[in-house]
């Protein structure tokens, strides 16, 4: 009886954490982008300035992180737009539950809940907006949320506390944070041939 009770003590306590390893390893790792490739993602990409009056569109996809203690899942949130100048749509893409705190979902409500135009700064890879591929809307260039410049008509403001201060803090997306949130993108929704195109050349 004992040794029957010392089996199922250590299945629980080896046996569990190797089937989530192996489930994480063959299930949920994607195209499994490293750092380099990030980097490299991060690295030919350039900060521009978005003026935005209205989405043209918006969604979520949920799916699961990895087999963990804690929450194992997350959700990938998008806001489309058109863009003039390029004469192509875009989307802001936000992950929530990626985050220690609340921030990924705070980011998100400001994003989805503003009355008159946003104005905000992201980041966008040269590869993909060159690329003919996307900019329509059914396919369009992903962008990654950095800034927030201006909110319904409101910029900065001098007074610490104002609302326009916080919506600021609370969108901001810190470089190691945007990081993970492309490694995200890249592991788990860019398409397996375009990932191959642009990193396995």
């Amino acid at each position: 009886m004992k040794g029957s009770t010392f089996g199922y003590i250590l299945g629980l306590i080896v046996g569990i954490p190797l089937f989530a390893l192996g489930v994480n390893h063959f299930f949920f790792q994607g195209n499994n982008a490293t750092y380099i490739e990030v980097n490299t993602y991060l690295q030919n990409s350039k900060i521009e300035t978005f003026n935005v009056d209205k989405w043209v569109g918006e969604g979520s996809e949920q799916y699961i992180v990895a087999l963990q203690r804690g929450s194992n899942s997350a959700f990938l949130e998008w806001f489309t737009f058109y863009e003039p100048r390029y004469k192509k749509y875009f989307n802001l893409y936000m992950f929530t539950y990626l985050e220690d705190n609340q921030q990924g979902s705070q980011r998100t409500e400001i994003a989805g809940y503003f009355d008159r135009n946003i104005k905000f700064t992201a980041s966008v890879n040269q590869e993909q907006l060159d690329n003919s591929k996307y900019g329509s809307k059914e396919n369009p260039v992903p962008v990654w949320p950095r800034d927030l410049l201006e909110y319904d008509g409101e910029e900065k403001s001098v007074t610490q506390d104002s609302k326009i201060n916080n919506q600021i803090k609370r969108f901001h997306v810190k470089p190691e944070i945007n990081a993970i949130f492309i490694q995200q993108y890249l592991s788990r929704f860019m398409p397996k041939d375009e990932y191959k195109a642009m990193f396995k050349k």
